[in-house]
């Protein structure tokens, strides 16, 4: 059985995806009912415009203009190559609709370019996905409290930094501190208050530390900070640099002195990163064992 033209137009206008059709000039030839729906614009008022002079106004997610250099319809007819991007159309009630939108080139019998059809389907409910992806990734790199990272997410970014080490030998060090007395504050004070404290040292210690430092709280008041590129010298400054402040800087009108143990250490040679973390983790309790309030650097 032979198709006719019209039973191809028939079965495009009952595909539940948008489609169009241009020439080389990338005027507009067809143009289905799914695309009616989606735009609000009718075939009528489309076929025979060119795509560039109509009123879809094709732009990509940065606002910037498709329809002359950009356009994927235009690449696919000149290079006869697929195209798929996300932009963004304008509908006819004036809104901007995202779309993903696929190329194809069409061809003769002779291979000559004919157009090029293009596919285009509602991306609102993909860019939703991702903007949910993009949260639970958030939440999953981020503790919700103070915004530094997670346990986790801190311990990759320290796996990525031994492997720096092993393979091109650039040092770094690790400190770790605690508040003193944390739980005792907690108790008297109440969560809320406590919760308040802990965002009051974490944005004071991100305005001094360094845009490539690392920081992340471990568990509860328990913090760590990946320093790369840092000698013995420069960690220990940077340690009595957070001492100071910690002690000097009025928090929340305390009525007594806030203050922080820590430990510090520098990676070695001819050590596993278990061993540099149980190296951290002595100089931390040491610093607390010798009446808080101080920095160990254990080595």
């Amino acid at each position: 059985m032979d198709l006719t033209p019209e039973s191809y137009k028939q079965m495009l206008d009952h595909l539940g995806e948008a489609v169009y059709f241009v020439d080389p000039e990338r005027r507009i030839l067809y143009w289905n009912h799914a695309a009616e729906l989606l735009t609000g614009y009718a075939a009528a008022e489309l076929v025979g415009r060119l795509c560039a002079d109509g009123p879809l106004h094709h732009v990509d997610e940065k606002n910037t203009p498709l329809c002359q250099q950009h356009c994927p319809l235009k690449r696919c007819i000149d290079s006869g190559e697929p195209q798929e991007k996300l932009v963004f159309l304008a509908h006819k009630q004036g809104q901007r609709i995202p779309v993903m939108v696929k190329t194809a080139a069409v061809r003769d019998a002779g291979g000559n370019i004919l157009g090029a059809v293009e596919i285009f389907t509602d991306a609102a409910p993909w860019l939703e996905l991702k903007e949910v992806e993009s949260e639970l990734r958030r939440q999953t790199l981020l503790d919700p409290l103070t915004g530094i990272l997670t346990a986790q997410a801190f311990d990759d970014a320290l796996q990525r930094e031994w492997f720096r080490f092993k393979r091109y030998r650039n040092p770094f060090s690790l400190i770790a501190l605690e508040v003193d007395y944390f739980r005792c504050y907690s108790q008297v004070y109440g969560r809320g208050a406590a919760d308040r404290l802990l965002c009051w040292l974490v944005r004071h210690l991100r305005a001094s530390l360094r845009r490539a430092d690392v920081m992340g709280r471990i568990e509860n008041d328990h913090f760590r900070v990946l320093l790369s590129y840092s000698s013995r010298k420069a960690t220990l400054k940077v340690a009595d640099m957070i001492l100071e402040l910690v002690r000097s800087e009025p928090c929340l009108d305390l009525p007594f002195a806030m203050s922080v143990s820590i430990g510090a250490v520098m990676v070695e040679e001819n050590e596993d990163l278990p061993q540099l973390l149980q190296r951290l983790d002595k100089a931390l309790q040491r610093s607390k064992d010798m009446g808080h309030n101080q920095v160990t650097f254990w080595s």
